[in-house]
């Protein structure tokens, strides 16, 4: 019976003994997580910084390499950053000379249960680099409106929903405003014979960019919106537009037309899920995502950019068209959409382009 006493005794001792060094191990663990995941949370946060103030200092490119080095420095300020923690700001010319800002930053992460494994502080660094461009082509730039919460082609909060079919010039008129979707892109008073130009040869006078924005050139982000359903524009113009099919190269399958497969090819890197394939094809499309001024619509602003190929138009609200009865919608399935992030179709800047945006390359 004693010795049975002694055993228990002992085995009991043993079991403390495993419990409090596996105690000691899991403490140990969950401390070195915590300081692992405040190190991955400073990591995020400083990527964060260099992404914004590269995005805020490219505004100025490539106009005002000064001025863009100085937002970018203040903008990295405002998020916790001190000068000595901005390692390099500089000024790169990727495509177009002074297109590219590049941001780089570094804080020293201090350890806090680390320290008893020796470790007191590690770099935490991060760069980006923002590149200025223009949309690419320089005939694609549409009169109508996207409107940005009242859309099929877009979720509430903007994000394109690829390969769904929407109207942009719309029939029956936009909700309660009674606008068609019609846009006076160049201010002028607008007018069929106008609009039916801006439909045939995709451009505009005016530099537009999206609100917030402030690239080269930049003279609006505002549009006036153009009156009544446009009905002869609108057929007219397409008609005119899509004559120049099927454009070189484009027509695989001999129906005399650019199909989208024909347009659009599927992206091998994944994102964006395509990449234009026949660039000079008239149903590529650039259309301006909007917001509303007021009811009635007078003036829209401009958020953002829609990449769509142009299905062409339907009759409503009659058999034929004709005989001033109905009015023309515009179809078009939407590819992609920016705002001030990186697309497929942003390319080269253009001072003579009529779409300016930025994007992160880096």
């Amino acid at each position: 019976m004693k010795t049975t006493q002694a055993d228990s005794r002992g085995e009991g001792g043993q079991t403390l003994l495993i419990f409090v060094l596996a105690l000691t191990v899991l403490l140990g663990m969950t401390a070195m997580a915590i300081d692992v995941g405040l190190l991955f949370e400073d990591r995020r946060h400083m990527q964060n910084t260099a992404d914004a103030a590269a995005l805020a200092g490219v505004a100025e490119l490539p106009g005002n390499p000064a001025a863009a080095k100085s937002q970018a420095a203040s903008w990295a300020a405002k998020h916790g950053l001190s000068s000595g923690e901005i390692k390099k700001i500089e000024v790169r010319t990727t495509a177009y000379p002074n297109d590219t800002l590049y941001v780089e930053v570094e804080r020293q992460f201090s350890w806090v249960f680390g320290r008893v494994l020796g470790k007191r502080t590690s770099v935490v660094p991060a760069s980006a680099a923002a590149q200025v461009g223009s949309l690419s082509g320089t005939s694609n730039l549409m009169p109508w409106a996207m409107v940005l919460g009242d859309s099929a082609c877009l979720t509430p909060t903007g994000t394109p929903i690829v390969d769904t079919n929407c109207s942009v010039k719309v029939g029956s008129g936009l909700g309660t405003t009674g606008w068609y979707g019609a846009l006076d892109l160049d201010g002028n008073g607008g007018g069929s014979s106008e609009y039916e130009s801006n439909i045939n040869d995709g451009m505009a006078q005016t530099v537009y960019c999206a609100q917030g924005q402030t690239e080269p050139e930049c003279q609006t982000s505002t549009v006036d919106a153009l009156e009544g359903n446009k009905t002869g524009g609108t057929g007219h113009g397409i008609d005119q537009r899509l004559a120049a099919e099927p454009s070189a190269g484009c027509d695989t399958n001999g129906n005399k037309k650019d199909d989208f497969s024909e347009v659009f090819g599927a992206n091998s890197g994944g994102t964006p899920k395509y990449v234009v394939t026949c660039p000079s094809s008239p149903r590529i499309i650039i259309v301006p995502i909007v917001t509303l001024n007021g009811d009635p619509v007078k003036t829209v602003t401009i958020q953002g950019w829609a990449l769509a190929y142009l299905q062409g138009y339907t009759c409503v609200g009659a058999t034929t068209c004709s005989g001033g009865k109905g009015h023309w919608e515009v179809q078009l399935t939407i590819v992609d959409a920016i705002y001030s992030q990186s697309a497929s179709f942003i390319g080269t800047f253009n001072p003579l382009s009529s779409v300016a945006a930025r994007r992160l390359i880096e």
